[in-house]
């Protein structure tokens, strides 16, 4: 028996009620699933980020408590006892997200132990460095050096363990999507298809197939107009961020380098200041003595302002992704920048890699040794060759010149904060700082840097740099 147009309609949409509440279901049972697995997620995130912001709290006061002992300042000291108020929240909030995981919970004990021995050492350690002997200082550092590793290791291994966790969960939530999606696809075109055919058997009836073709026809074109318009209208947004994010990024390494360059001499006009604030014949001449204090009064605030713009530019600068540093590029340019003496050639080997990293890291490593070499020649004619060798797991980068050489007595203290040699460079304007900061970011990238020498003949200086 045929069915009625009325029976008809009535079984269509029964059979798309039955199916929409199917498909709701099944669209709630996932989208449970689904919350459950970003919670896993974000946890996994919130646990990485932690980890990340301890080693970095523990980072800056290491360097607070380095900067403290070299310089007698306890100025330096303000990222130590800042970090002091902080580190225990962290480290409590660690505690807490790994609570119901009794594996990860060891090594959070594990980090928790060093942490406080660390802090301990610090504490014992004491903030009177006019107590400090070269010898004391030397072995005080070697001790932090050797825990700050140790918490490097347990962070590591805590992330590591975490981050194949954080994947799993990804990958389970990726198939909840695809199978939402898919669900979701197959419930859309059955739908479709009842709906069609509701709409075949209208048209049948009422014998308006044609117009209902027509304006169906012209919906779809409209509407596909309207979606190339928000496609081309989301490209050039996608553009201008992606142009804002480089600008920022140039703008910060900038801040960062000027800000570096400045503090160094800044630090000693200030101590220049100083001296003369108690020299006699500034003492017994009041306009003179009025005029040193304002100059020292403004350097010191000048100062701050330069430390305030070292910290805003250093905490951009880690939260910036690594990207492609054309090597070769980069040594062609410093040659140029540097300004080196005519007398002087800088030979830059063509098979200089393209490492991904972060630029500002590397520039500070071949920008300190390129000025070091130009500096130190004295030679008639000046040669300095930059190179490169593959070594598999890491680039063992050089540079070599024919310069000066290194007096064998300087070796132990050529790396060390404050530590220069006997040469004497052109402008003779060692501060002993470079060589330091150069050896601490080769280190922080996990690589190490030595050199070769011969007095009078020349020095190579090589560093390693992970891929």
């Amino acid at each position: 028996m045929a069915l009625t147009f009325k029976n008809r309609i009535y079984i269509g949409f029964t059979l798309a009620i039955l199916l929409s509440v199917v498909s709701g279901l099944t669209s709630y049972i996932i989208l449970q699933k689904q919350q459950k697995q970003r919670v896993f997620v974000r946890k996994a995130r919130s646990i990485l980020d932690t980890t990340t912001s301890i080693q970095n709290q523990l980072i800056e006061m290491e360097v607070g408590r380095r900067g403290f002992r070299v310089t007698n300042q306890k100025r330096f000291l303000e990222p130590y006892n800042n970090g002091l108020q902080h580190i225990g929240i962290k480290v409590a909030v660690l505690k807490k997200l790994l609570a119901d995981d009794p594996e990860l919970e060891n090594i959070e004990t594990d980090l928790e132990q060093h942490v406080n021995a660390i802090l301990s050492f610090w504490a014992k350690a004491g903030d009177n460095a006019s107590d400090y002997t070269r010898e004391y200082i030397t072995n005080l550092t070697d001790d932090e050096k050797r825990q700050m590793d140790e918490i490097r290791v347990i962070i590591a291994k805590l992330q590591k363990e975490e981050s194949k966790l954080l994947t799993v969960r990804r990958d389970e939530y990726d198939q909840l999507v695809h199978f939402g999606t898919l669900a979701s696809s197959i419930d859309s075109v059955v739908s479709l298809a009842i709906i069609i055919i509701l709409i075949i058997i209208i048209i049948r009836e009422f014998k308006s197939r044609r117009k209902v073709q027509s304006e169906l026809r012209t919906t779809v074109a409209q509407l596909k107009d309207k979606t190339d318009v928000l496609q081309t209208s989301e490209a050039e947004l996608k553009n201008a961020i992606e142009e804002l994010g480089v600008i920022n990024k140039q703008l910060e390494k900038f801040v960062y380098t000027v800000a570096h360059d400045i503090k160094s001499p800044l630090s000693g006009i200030i101590g220049a200041l100083y001296i003369m604030r108690i020299n006699k014949a500034v003492i017994e001449s009041p306009d003179l003595k009025q005029f040193v204090e304002l100059s020292h009064n403004a350097g010191l605030h000048l100062a701050k302002m330069v430390d305030s713009l070292l910290e805003y530019s250093t905490l951009s600068i880690r939260q910036q992704p690594a990207e492609p540093v054309n090597t070769k590029e980069l040594s062609d340019q410093l040659s140029v920048l540097l300004f080196p003496p005519n007398n002087i050639e800088i030979l830059v080997n063509r098979n200089m890699p393209t490492i991904i990293t972060r630029r500002l890291k590397i520039e500070q490593v071949f920008q300190n040794l390129l000025s070091n070499a130009i500096k130190y020649n004295g030679k008639k004619k000046g040669i300095i060759e930059v190179g490169c060798n593959d070594k598999g797991a890491y680039y063992e980068f050089y540079i070599r010149d024919n310069g000066q050489g290194i007096d064998e007595k300087d070796k132990d203290k050529i790396f060390t904060l404050l530590g220069t040699s006997g040469n004497k460079s052109s402008a003779d304007s060692s501060t002993g700082f470079g060589l330091g900061i150069v050896k601490l970011i080769v280190e922080e990238q996990g690589g190490k840097i030595w050199y070769d020498s011969t007095k009078g003949a020349g020095s190579t200086f090589y560093f390693e740099w992970m891929k």
